[in-house]
């Protein structure tokens, strides 16, 4: 994100309005961020220099969003009445609980590692509505992610099958690319805010929009970008780019619930496979999904998940203070292996 009108007196306010409170986690090369209170999260990515450099916009968690829709009402996660919200660690990451008389929201993070990847390098984010009311609704989701490692260099955003995105655009359907990335220009280590959009695990958005942040955050939901426009909006906001993905109305009837996944992380061409990685209180369960997932049709894009997720357990246990592995741990490391090897002889064939 730019710099806006009226920076100074933003951040004065910011330092106030922030809550002190925030949950911090790192693993292998990605930071994540929960900020109690705002019902926000960020993420950091380790460089080879040594220095953690955001992923997305630095100036303030908030402009980050989740919003949910609720037949004709609107709720923004962490500023929206009614809702108690908590912040907790799980055994592969952390999660944001928030509980109203009608609704129960979680979103739980999960590290993860992009193809090739010996440490996590990313995030997985599992949304799940829950109808705790005793009627029947309709209820949609829509991310706005802040971007801005694009915004000083010739390419805002790029995705696997458009090299250059430098104005407004919606993506949906058929036009809906593999992954998008805002890069940063001319890093030597790629750096860049990816996210998944098509891969096998991941829920399919409906339409993706790329727009100023100004005039998607105003939007209360739905927003109709034009070709004509690029990422300013003067006075406010000159290049401040950010992407809102929009996940359609469904049915969410009486005591159900439904799950968005989404996958966040450091540039690879390669992509990210939606395989939790390492957590090493939850490494058997981390194992057992990675497996599960092979069986579909990018089997052997799952199962390199499932190398990366044996192999960043290694690495949590390598590193300074690390733990141990444990003999369970190792049982289940072993049969994983097997579980591969089978596999591996059918690739090709």
């Amino acid at each position: 994100m730019s710099v806006r009108a009226g920076s100074l007196l933003a951040l004065l306010l910011l330092a106030v309005a922030l809550p002190a409170s925030a949950l911090e986690l790192s693993q292998g090369r990605i930071k994540l961020t929960l900020v109690e209170g705002a019902g926000r999260f960020s993420l950091s990515y380790l460089t080879a220099a040594g220095s953690y450099v955001p992923l997305l916009s630095p100036q303030d968690p908030r402009t980050t969003m989740l919003s949910i829709v609720l037949n004709s009402s609107i709720f923004r996660m962490g500023d929206s009445a009614g809702f108690t919200e908590t912040v907790e660690k799980t055994g592969t990451g952390a999660q944001f609980v928030w509980k109203s008389d009608f609704l129960t929201v979680t979103e739980g993070f999960s590290f993860i590692s992009s193809i090739g990847a010996t440490a996590a390098d990313g995030i997985r984010i599992d949304l799940t509505l829950k109808n705790t009311s005793r009627q029947d609704f309709t209820a949609g989701v829509r991310y706005l992610f802040d971007t801005w490692l694009g915004e000083t260099g010739p390419t805002p955003f790029a995705t696997d099958t458009l090299p250059v995105i430098k104005r407004e655009t919606i993506l949906t359907g058929r036009s809906l690319p593999r992954w998008w990335v805002s890069p940063l220009a001319g890093d030597p280590e790629q750096l860049g805010l990816q996210c998944m959009v098509t891969e096998d695990g991941i829920t399919q958005p409906d339409r993706i929009v790329f727009a100023n942040w100004k005039r998607l955050s105003d939007a209360a939901w739905a927003y109709d970008s034009s070709s004509a426009r690029d990422f300013s909006l003067l006075p406010y906001s000159k290049n401040d780019s950010a992407v809102a993905q929009y996940y359609a109305a469904r049915p969410l009837g009486q005591g159900s619930q439904f799950t968005v996944t989404t996958v966040l992380g450091k540039f690879n061409p390669a992509g990210f496979p939606a395989t939790i990685a390492v957590a090493s209180g939850d490494f058997a369960g981390a194992v057992q999904q990675s497996l599960a997932a092979g069986g579909g049709a990018p089997a052997m894009r799952a199962d390199l998940g499932t190398v990366n997720t044996i192999l960043s357990r290694v690495d949590a246990a390598l590193a300074p203070g690390g733990a141990d592995i444990t003999e369970s741990e190792l049982t289940v490391m072993e049969s994983a292996i097997r579980d591969l090897k089978a596999r591996a002889s059918t690739y090709g064939k």
